[in-house]
């Protein structure tokens, strides 16, 4: 059984105007310096003390990781490409209420098709919890307690796998509101079966926007 603490990257300024941030590389603002400062001191008080930390090489996850990895520096930091944010295509940088007005008809599926949508130009969330599979996996045969830093909505992926569930519709864009900067799951193993299952698309294909709403878009 191992130990995966997920830590949220850092806020950044899109994240304050509900931006979708996808893979555009962002530093984090003054809050999210107060975010790192505050998980590291949780780390710390919960007595944390971990084996590795992932990330991607790309901001806001990087520099939380760096910021966490200078209190904890017995653990490994690992950058790996599989860990980059959701690719959300022609609607990053787009304010999320923008494309729940543009594109309607991609958020009338109901919850189960949360991880079908997918963005002009870019990837479902179930793409991206593909990816995760290998490098998790490893990490979690290897390691007793490791930690993920990652930005929504790839920490909604990575908590809705771990946690044997499916994410609702209204979360696939920016993620989950979580309260908590830092969640501590016990699991065995990276299992996608259930979240994979949550896509409702026509023999699992992905529910694409329509060409005419793709250009609204640009």
């Amino acid at each position: 059984m191992a130990t995966v603490v997920l830590i949220r990257a850092g806020s950044t300024d899109y994240d304050e105007q509900h931006r979708l941030l996808g893979t555009l590389d962002m530093p984090v603002n003054q809050r999210g310096n107060e975010q790192i400062r505050d998980e590291v001191r949780f780390l710390q008080q919960q007595g944390i003390r971990l084996d590795a930390i992932y990330t991607s090489p790309d901001d806001p996850a990087s520099s939380t990781a760096r910021g966490i990895a200078e209190s904890q520096p017995q653990a490994k930091l690992k950058e790996v490409d599989e860990l980059k944010n959701v690719n959300q295509g022609l609607w990053q940088g787009l304010p999320e209420a923008d494309i729940r007005r543009r594109f309607p008809r991609l958020f009338r599926h109901g919850k189960d098709s949360s991880v079908s949508i997918c963005p002009p130009e870019g990837e479902t969330l179930s793409d991206a919890c593909q990816r995760l599979v290998r490098v998790l996996t490893k990490a979690i045969r290897k390691y007793d307690t490791f930690a993920v830093v990652a930005p929504e909505p790839l920490a909604t992926v990575i908590r809705c796998t771990l946690q044997h569930r499916k994410p609702r519709a209204t979360d696939c864009l920016c993620g989950e509101e979580q309260t908590e900067l830092v969640q501590v799951i016990e699991t065995n193993a990276f299992d996608v079966t259930q979240f994979l299952s949550a896509d409702s698309g026509p023999a699992g294909e992905a529910v694409p926007a329509a060409s005419g709403e793709q250009e609204n878009a640009r």
